[in-house]
């Protein structure tokens, strides 16, 4: 009985921020659709903001919750640390990125793409049912 649950929480966990992000993918989709009618500048530049928010936490998801069983709650509390310090790094890196290589750019469209995204996931993962979630 006891070892059909480990790794269930993590699972668990990891399928619904998974989905968190899933929805945040589809909202800078439809963002950039729209931001088409202001200019091809605003809408590239908002799916770079999404990218440059999307792939750091990807990556987060996906070392910090193993979808193996065995994994104790201090290995995911360390995974959740080197993780949060790789999504930081990998942000950086990705605005550096853009504002190098990418000419022209619309700088409000990148950090407010990437604010709503910042604000749509907290607003999403309060609204989870998941007790660990809401931490």
């Amino acid at each position: 009985m006891g070892n059909q649950r480990i790794g269930a929480q993590s699972r668990d966990t990891r399928k619904d921020i998974l989905g968190v992000l899933l929805i945040q993918a589809i909202v800078v989709l439809l963002l950039a659709a729209a931001l088409l009618l202001k200019g091809n500048v605003m809408a590239y530049s908002a799916l770079l903001g999404g990218l440059i928010y999307l792939v750091p936490n990807l990556y987060v998801t996906l070392r910090a919750l193993p979808h193996r069983a065995g994994s104790t709650a201090g290995m995911v509390l360390a995974q959740l640390y080197i993780g949060q310090i790789w999504k930081m790094a990998l942000s950086v890196a990705g605005f550096a990125a853009t504002f190098i290589w990418v000419k022209p750019l619309s700088p409000f469209s990148i950090f407010g793409t990437f604010i709503l995204l910042q604000l749509l996931g907290m607003v999403l993962l309060m609204m989870s049912k998941k007790r660990f979630l809401k931490l």
